[in-house]
């Protein structure tokens, strides 16, 4: 883990050599379309419970792998990062990645849910 958000969302990029410029661009991109700006420079450790989801949604977009597993992505969020999150959700089908999600949330699902797999109670 980072000793700060804007050095958790470039964890992935690093790693995948990319070009300090791309790096600095994306984090930045993340940061805003994840209301974290303000937050840049904080210990990730300090961030309420929903900006740590957010951050955990970043890092996973960060790199935009071809499949995306998202546990719970909207938990903890009010109206507008909650939006915010679907639309960055939306964003990564539309080009075609694969995204694979956890949740309770009905409406996330209604929204974004082509193929619905329940889980119940083993009987």
């Amino acid at each position: 883990m980072a000793a700060t958000v804007a050095g958790e969302l470039a964890i992935g990029l690093r790693a995948l050599k990319r070009p300090a410029p791309e790096i600095t661009t994306r984090v930045g991109e993340l940061l805003e379309q994840l209301h974290l700006t303000h937050l840049s420079k904080a210990n990730p450790f300090t961030l309420s419970g929903g900006e740590k989801r957010r951050l955990s949604v970043g890092t996973v977009l960060a790199t935009s792998p071809a499949v995306i597993f998202l546990d719970e992505p909207t938990f903890g969020q009010d109206r507008r990062t909650w939006v915010d999150l679907v639309r960055l959700v939306t964003a990564q089908l539309d080009t075609g990645t694969t995204v694979v999600s956890v949740t309770h949330d009905r409406d996330y699902l209604d929204l974004l849910g082509e193929h619905h797999v329940h889980l119940g109670a083993a009987s």
